[in-house]
């Protein structure tokens, strides 16, 4: 217990003046005489005792009776935060953080739980004096928007000031770095959290002991349906081929819900539709099938009906729809040449998808793949150090290579320059003089020809009679070996680009793959994987920055950027990277990239999956995260006020002294009465 008015205790030396007026009535005697003393003599010794014991309970009765005014008088409260003197005579620093990430959008009641957030805050600074220096803090990003001592409507507007956004924030490493950094030198300080306490939070190892924490829980979502994930499943994306989509939907509700539609759009136009009930607290996952009718940035999204929270409910979807390649074929030889030459046109007779052009260069010494989307070579009989690091360039500006090897890559000379591109280790050529190696798939993975239109795959997979033996990296995927568990096919990336790697040639003397009705679908597939820009069209989180890789002769094009809301800015390139650079990414949807005034490309922005609603920490993980620390968890509600000071001061006990001290003088009054004795026998 302490007092919020310790001075008036004082007032206790006046216990003493019952105490003095007792000890002064046992010497206050007059004397009388008697003629006679046979009435004294029938009193009893017990009746001595009982007047004596009855002065004494009133005199501690009225001692009492003081001591519970003066209590009373000196405002009693049960000890708290901050003993209510000190936060008066001592300096005090208050550190309010508003929690302002996208979760706090969800609605309560008619009212998000920010707007209740901001409320709450501008209520529990009206508690502090005025000289009271106050620090406030949004979480997202991380900043401090005011410092110091000014009135209430001022704090007020710094209050009103923080808005609610769509970014993810980690409340714990914040609220560290907020209590950290900041220069403070009162003794007393105390910092209010005002948040909806997600689950997903990551935990920092430990926070400021110098600080006292309210941690102010403003309210948990009940009603929400989320769609925690999105997938295209088809790696081919061309008009009019079908394109799956998977999506994942989540019953954060404890309860069954019912008859809820699930819409999939393409270009604001739905496409499709489920109708399905959701178990609480489970996953469900929905394929959508469906057949984009045009070329270009496919633009669609994922929608579920409105709930107490919305920015869960989309989930937007940008990918591009094969327009047409640019592809180089570099080969050695005419019969190579003649080969390649058949190949595209089996897979292209109209020259619709792929614009094609054939070189012949033994020797690669210049590649001059600025504008190229896919390049092709087969067995080059030598290649310069200039064409090693342009073709490095080239990938990791997210270019697509085909690479058929057959002659230089055991060799020492090269081998440092295929190890800086990060390609298989060439160990030696195989050849087999009789018989053959079978080409087999992988039964432990899913490879990259699973979804080939084509009958009998196993019957068209090809018999190998040379190759090259290659070690393969922790990167590096095989989708086709040999029988005896050499690589055939391998695919890995560098940097952007993506890159198809075969072991053997297309030749008759190593293999009869051109034989098979395998080449012309395969070759399809793979120019279309490797030759489709997806780099530039890859979601980002909302609010990380997005990177846009550009050719050399696209850097000086005028490029602007198109928010979700409409709102558009010129973008400077990056000429040394050869890259844009987009970093005003708040909102959630599809940012449009233009060149020129015409599109050049779309990405979506997606929700981080801390900020996709789930239940709340609990109070036994957060006492776990605090331990040693002064705080306390409270939850918002309407006598929050009430609640607060009696955690912050300790809760008032002036009325029970005060009821105390009447009980008292009731007791008093009654053991003081007179009392009358018939003594008349």
């Amino acid at each position: 217990m302490t007092f919020l008015a310790p001075t008036a205790l004082i007032f206790l030396f006046g216990i003493g003046i019952p105490v003095l007026i007792h000890f002064l009535n046992r010497f206050n005697v007059k004397k009388v005489n008697f003629s006679s003393v046979q009435f004294l003599k029938s009193m009893e010794d017990n009746s001595i005792r009982n007047v004596k014991f009855k002065k004494f309970i009133l005199l501690m009765l009225r001692i009492g009776i003081i001591s519970a005014l003066v209590l009373m008088l000196s405002r009693p409260v049960t000890r708290g935060f901050i003993p209510g003197w000190l936060s008066t005579e001592i300096d005090t620093r208050l550190l309010i953080v508003i929690d302002n990430s996208s979760s706090m959008n969800s609605y309560i009641e008619g009212k998000t739980l920010f707007d209740k957030a901001r409320e709450t805050a501008k209520e529990l600074l009206e508690i502090y004096e005025q000289n009271t220096t106050v620090s406030i803090a949004q979480t997202c990003p991380p900043k401090i928007l005011f410092t110091g001592k000014s009135s209430y409507e001022n704090k007020k507007m710094v209050i009103d000031q923080i808005k609610p956004t769509q970014n993810y924030d980690n409340i714990w490493f914040n609220l560290d770095s907020l209590t950290s950094t900041q220069d403070v030198i009162e003794p007393i300080r105390e910092c209010i959290l005002l948040s909806d306490f997600q689950t997903k939070s990551d935990f920092v190892d430990s926070l400021s002991k110098n600080w006292k924490y309210y941690l102010i829980d403003v309210g948990e979502v009940i009603n929400n349906l989320s769609i925690n994930r999105l997938d295209v499943l088809s790696r081919i994306k061309v008009p009019d081929q079908l394109l799956k989509i998977k999506t994942t939907v989540n019953n954060s509700n404890q309860t069954e819900t019912n008859n809820i539609p699930i819409n999939l759009l393409f270009d604001n136009g739905r496409v499709g539709q489920v109708i399905s009930d959701f178990e609480g607290g489970a996953n469900k996952d929905f394929i959508f099938q469906a057949y984009p009718n045009k070329k270009g940035m496919l633009q669609g999204s994922v929608r579920l009906p409105k709930d107490d929270y919305l920015n869960d409910n989309i989930w937007y979807l940008s990918t591009p729809i094969l327009n047409k390649i640019n592809c180089l074929i570099i080969s050695s030889s005419e019969q190579d040449y003649n080969i390649f030459d058949l190949i595209i046109n089996a897979i292209d007779p109209n020259k619709q998808l792929i614009n094609l052009e054939l070189r012949k260069q033994p020797i690669l010494n210049r590649l001059f793949i600025d504008d190229t989307d896919i390049l092709v070579v087969h067995n080059p009989k030598a290649i310069t150090e200039a064409a090693f690091n342009e073709l490095d360039v080239f990938l990791k500006n997210g270019g697509g290579l085909i690479w058929f090897s057959g002659g230089i890559e055991p060799d020492p000379v090269y081998q440092k320059y295929f190890s800086n591109l990060q390609f298989p280790t060439a160990t030696r050529k195989i050849e087999i003089n009789s018989g053959h190696f079978n080409v087999i798939m992988p039964t432990n993975e899913n490879h990259i020809l699973s979804d080939l239109n084509v009958r009998k795959l196993s019957n068209e997979l090809p018999e190998v009679f040379s190759y090259i033996k290659h070690i393969t990296k922790a990167n590096q995927k095989v989708h086709l070996e040999l029988n005896n568990g050499d690589p055939f096919l391998i695919d890995f990336d560098r940097g952007s680009g993506k890159i198809f790697y075969f072991t053997s040639l297309l030749n008759l003397n190593w293999n009869d793959l051109t034989l098979r009705g395998l080449l012309i679908p395969m070759m399809h597939k793979l120019l279309v994987l490797g030759g489709t820009d997806e780099i530039n069209s890859l979601p980002i989180l909302v609010g990380d920055p997005k990177w846009i890789i550009l050719n050399g002769n696209e850097v000086r094009n005028e490029w602007e950027v198109e928010s979700p809301s409409g709102v558009s800015n010129l973008i400077v390139p990056d000429f040394t990277m050869e890259s844009l650079k987009i970093t005003n990414t708040d909102e959630l949807g599809i940012y449009n990239v233009y060149k020129n005034k015409e599109l050049f490309t779309s990405f979506a922005t997606e929700l981080h999956p801390n900020e996709i609603v789930s239940k709340q920490i609990s109070e036994n993980e957060i006492e776990i995260l605090l331990n040693g620390l002064e705080y306390k968890f409270i939850t918002a509600s309407n006598d929050l006020i009430t609640v607060f000071n009696e955690i912050r001061h300790g809760k008032a006990l002036w009325k029970a002294f005060l009821i105390f001290a009447i009980i008292l003088f009731l007791i008093e009054t009654w053991v003081g009465r007179p009392t009358l004795k018939n003594n008349r026998k």
